[in-house]
Formats: C-alpha cells, structure tokens, sequence
C-alpha cells in the first residue's frame, strides 16, 4: 500500500484518481445496511458495530476509488458503529462516520437511522421566487426559548420553538408566535448541526452552559443539546423536524448556519481521522493554514471536501425542506464550490436562498479563486453580507466609538465612507462599489449575531456620549428603516425590532444566558418600534421597487435628488404605479428639514416612525418638512 504525502493528497492525480461520486454512510434498507467510507490512504479498514445483534468488528472490502464496503444483512436500525482504520505506517485510528446522520450523546460513535422511514416524506413550503424578496430574522435556537419567565415549556430546545400560544409573564407573545407576528419571511438559525463547544449530558438549564455553536463536529446530525433527549439519537432527528415543521406551519422559512469552513478540533474531526492530510490546507511543512482563526481551515477545492460540502446541503434541504443557507466565512471556500452549491439546490428548488460571509482570506492554492464579494460576479445568485453598506450606517463594526450616518458622521475625515452619496450606492445594491451581478447579491443589515447590537454600538459612539434614550431610539429606528429602502436581501437580527442590547457585550458566544437569552418583553416597552418594524415589512412585500434587482432597472427608475451632509433623498419612478412616483427623505440630522417638493398631491406612506396602511392625498406647495433622524416614504401623484 502507498503512502502519500500531504502534497501528493492536494495534487490533480491524487484527487482524479480517487473521486467518488457514490454516495456514502450508513445506507438502511429493509435487507440490511451498506457501510461505505471514503478512505484512500487506508491500508485496511474494520467495521466496529458497538450494539444490536452483529456486534463485533468486520473487515470491510476497498473499492477502486478509494471507499471502503460492507453489507450487513438483517436490521441495523439504531445500532451504534464506528470504524478502525489501519494505516501503511501501522497507526490505527478510530473514527466515527463522517457522514453519519446521529449519533450518540456528545457525538462519541454514529448510529445507523434511516431518516425517510423514521421522518416520512418531506413537504417544502411553495418556491420562493426571488431572493431580494426575503426578509431574513436571524436567531438563536437557546436564546429564543431559554429565558425563565418566557412560558416556554421546553426550554433551550428545538421543540420549545414548535410551542404555540406561549406568552410571557408579563403576557407578552413569546417563541413561535412572536416570529409569526413579525410579518418575515425567513428565520435563519445560528448552527443547529452537532457542535463540540457544549456538554450535550451535562447542566442545560439556564446560565449553564452556552455556546453559539461555530464549533462543527458532525455536520449532517441536529445537535444534540437542543433535543429533549441527548442519549436517544432519535430525539435530536425527529425534534428538528418538527421545529422545522412547525415554523413552516407559521409561513416561515427556514435557513440553516452553516460552517464547512473549519471544525472544532482538527485531530478529532472524522474528516481528518479518516483521510489525514486531505480535507485541510496546509502549508509546505504539513502545518495546518488557520485564516478562519480556529485552527485549521478546509478544503475546499479538494474534489472530495466539495463532494462533502455539496452532499450535507442537499440531505439537509431534502430531508428536512430547509428554504436556505448561510455560509459562515465563506471567503474561505472556493467559487466553483459556492457554484456547485447553488447548482445542486437550484435541482431541489431554485427558491432556496444561498448567502455567505463574503470575506477575502483563506490560504487558497494558486489557480484557486476564492468565495469572497470580490468575485461575487463569478458566483450568480449566491448573496453576500454587505459591509460597504453596514459600515456607512453606524461607522466601524470593529470599533464602538466609530461613528457613522446615523450617528452624525456627515462625511467628514474621519468618517468619510459615511457620506449621504455613498450611503445612496449602497441603497441601490452598491453597483459602484461591489461588483454584483444583481442588487439580491447584497444582503443589507445594520447588525448580526456578531459584533455590538445597534444599541450597544450607538451607546458607546464618541458622537453620542450625551444622547438620551429617545434620541438612540431614534437613530436605532431610521436605521433599521433604511434598510427597507435599500435594494438586496434584508437580513435583521432577532431583537433588532425592539432595540436589543447585550449590554455592551460584543461577543457572545459563550456568555452567559443573562447576556444572550431573548427578552419578548422588551418588545412591549418599545412597542412602537416593534411596531413600526412589522408594518415596514409589510410595507416593503407589499411594493415591488424596494424589491428590485436588477441593476438597469434600478439605474434606469432610481434618481438622486440630493446628498449633502446628514440628508438624502431620491426618486424612484412609477414606484407606486404609472405617474406616481416613490420619493424617499432621510433626515440624520437633529432639526428638522424643509426639503423642496413641486407643488401638487402627494400621499405620506411612512413618516414619524410610522407606516400609513391607508394614506390619504394632501396637498404640497413647495416644501415637505421631515422630522429630525427620520425616513420618509412619499407618493407623488402626477395629474
């Protein structure tokens, strides 16, 4: 048997020579269930069945391209195995399945379960027929159902998501029916695949333990503290289904965090246990490459790292109807990957919104072209995370004194990219400065899971060390009410509605419930901008030119008025239907605006904080006065 270096495994020949395009894990039918592992560079590999009536270790058979087989009669449901691997060195590891679909509590051995019996068939919500129509509430599984006084029965789990009819204390809605309340379309949820950062048998109850959950382990299984049961490898399966089921019951859309980009502990990782070397890059020393900050980074461009990446999308669309992903760091991955994505999707259905972390990094091989916003026009309806367009609204994510357009920077030196001219680019998608196919390439948000909330953020701003709680409030609100405006996917962060602090915390991952726990009633005490947030989601589906995408289009309807300072304002042509124009008024200033209008009748859809369901025609002379740190949508009525 050959043994190959780390540098023989990334070459051509290598990944030519041993692809496999057959599918893999634990297969069960009724006669039996066929073991298949990927494993080129074994010399021999055994089959370890822990429980059930075979129990024992079983050589398996090597196949021409590298995977391993074996067919075991009779019926292995819920059986635990694992598999020894036995290299030309003579170093034997034991490794759990990477394309195991449960597995024991903490992720210890996989368990053979076969999801279509135990899940039934799959029914997807209708296709979504264009992204720049979704309106994405990013969550958390544990913050949305942990908090003591929230009247959630299943507390920190995916069934207390699935509760309907829960209410607060205080009498406030809370999980289910609070999201379905929202008037979104999309919940996407931080990483629900089996992570390693939380003991899944250990204290779950509030303020125990936490973890967001970018720490992968086992990327095709539910993780296991969610469930109700960790030890039962049902649990986790049938339970993300049914919380699944259950927003989808409610209309909502569900996309999935993913995090292919690295894993939690490369030495451990079944990828790296079952094929060394492979699945990571390394640098000419065989030390793994760390851009993503975690200690090791993957693979990509590895025709069988893609294979796997490609395969975890679709078993997780297919079996679970999942509407989306989110690819965490996805600068990281390779194009022809995010394209191979988007491909396989586009067969399950089109309307499956694929986004990502659009950052350049990644120690990519020459030749290998990166997933990141610069090559955004390479990869056709994948979305990226806008930060062009996040940074002009509250100044540096990375820095909490920096202030932005809401914040009153107007422009000057020290924040110049928050000037009215660049904030209009990037309403429009950015076409100037991203180079998109289309305006749904650019997901537009002031705040996510990472960094400070907008609240936290304008609290420490140098520029607004003196502001009351109404004028944050105010600022927080035009905000949010900018990105109703703006063309691309809208992504809001769950709270965001009703000005959500971490009380400063900016980075949360493993802080405490007290910190991270969703508070419902805190919607009530700023009801009005809750309020204001689920009108102005209605208000954007109901109106198709905040939604378009395509770029001519958009040049060709959208006209800058005028930008100067803390003040914005643009038309939009037959926004409202033939002769009846969209023009759009952003006040970041403290005083109010006298801005010039022709003289006729108009309507006032939003204004003051507000949304006007039914506006009534008035008459302007010459002017329309906008409120201080307000947006105002008016219709224009030509005769």
């Amino acid at each position: 048997m050959q043994t190959y270096s780390h540098v023989d495994l990334h070459s051509a020949e290598f990944n030519e020579r041993f692809f496999f395009d057959g599918e893999l894990g634990a297969i069960h039918d009724e006669t039996g269930t066929t073991f298949r592992l990927w494993a080129p560079t074994a010399q021999s590999v055994e089959l370890i069945l822990h429980t059930g009536p075979a129990i024992g270790s079983y050589l398996m058979t090597r196949g021409d391209r590298g995977q391993w087989e074996l067919f075991i009669s009779g019926d292995s449901e819920l059986v635990e195995y694992t598999y020894q691997l036995t290299f030309p060195d003579g170093k034997r590891v034991e490794s759990v399945d990477p394309y195991a679909r449960s597995v024991t509590a903490n992720g210890e051995r996989g368990v053979v379960i076969n999801v279509d019996k135990l899940l039934g068939q799959t029914h997807r919500l209708p296709s979504f027929e264009h992204a720049s129509d979704a309106i994405i509430y990013e969550a958390h599984v544990r913050d949305l159902t942990i908090s003591p006084e929230n009247g959630i029965t299943h507390k920190g789990k995916f069934l207390g998501l699935a509760e309907s009819g829960t209410r607060t204390s205080h009498g406030n809605p809370s999980g289910l029916d609070y999201l379905s309340g929202l008037g979104i379309t999309h919940v996407q949820l931080l990483p629900v695949f089996d992570f390693g950062s939380v003991d899944e048998v250990g204290d779950l109850s509030f303020d125990s333990q936490y973890n967001w959950g970018y720490d992968p382990v086992h990327y095709n299984v539910p993780e296991g503290s969610y469930a109700t049961d960790p030890i039962n490898p049902v649990s986790r399966v049938v339970e993300f289904k049914q919380m699944v089921d259950a927003l989808h019951s409610k209309g909502l859309r569900v996309i999935m965090d993913v995090v292919y980009n690295h894993v939690y502990e490369t030495e451990n990782s079944p990828l790296q246990r079952t094929v060394p070397g492979y699945y990571f890059r390394m640098d000419a020393d065989g030390n793994f490459h760390n851009a993503t900050g975690c200690g090791n980074e993957t693979a990509s461009e590895q025709l069988m790292m893609r294979k796997y990446i490609v395969d975890s999308v679709v078993y997780w669309a297919k079996t679970f109807g999942l509407d989306g992903f989110r690819f965490d760091l996805m600068g990281i991955h390779d194009v022809e990957t995010m394209n191979a994505v988007r491909a396989a999707l586009d067969d399950i259905d089109p309307g499956i919104i694929v986004i990502g972390e659009g950052w350049a990094m990644g120690n990519h091989p020459e030749g290998i072209l990166g997933a990141h916003q610069g090559n955004g026009h390479l990869m056709p309806r994948v979305g990226m995370f806008n930060d062009f367009y996040r940074d002009i609204i509250k100044g540096s994510n990375f820095t909490a004194s920096d202030p932005g357009f809401v914040s009153g920077c107007a422009g000057a030196m020290d924040c110049a990219q928050s000037s009215a001219g660049a904030l209009f680019d990037a309403l429009l998608g950015a076409p100037a400065n991203r180079g998109y196919l289309e305006a749904a390439q650019s997901v537009i948000y002031n705040e996510a899971h990472d960094n400070w909330t907008m609240f936290d953020k304008l609290r420490g701003t140098r520029t607004l060390v003196w502001a009351s709680d109404d004028d944050i409030a105010k600022r927080h609100t035009l905000a949010t009410s900018l990105q109703y405006v703006g063309r691309g996917i809208l992504f809001l962060h769950a709270g965001q509605e009703f000005l959500r602090t971490k009380y400063g915390d900016e980075n949360s991952y493993r802080s405490p419930d007290s910190i991270n726990c969703f508070d419902y009633d805190r919607a009530a005490t700023y009801a009005n901008e809750t309020k204001f947030v689920r009108d102005l989601n209605r208000f954007r589906r109901k109106y198709q030119w905040m939604r378009e995408s395509d770029y001519e289009q958009i040049k060709s309807s959208s006209h800058l008025v005028h930008a100067e300072g803390l003040h914005l304002s643009f038309r939009v042509t037959d926004g409202f239907g033939k002769n009846r124009d969209a023009i759009v008024l952003v006040n970041a200033n403290c005083n109010h605006w006298s801005h010039p209008v022709t003289a006729g009748k108009y309507r006032v859809h939003i204004n003051d904080g507000s949304v006007s369901d039914e506006p009534v025609d008035i008459s302007l002379s010459h002017e329309f006065v906008v409120p201080p740190l307000r947006l105002v949508v008016l219709e224009q009525i030509s005769a």
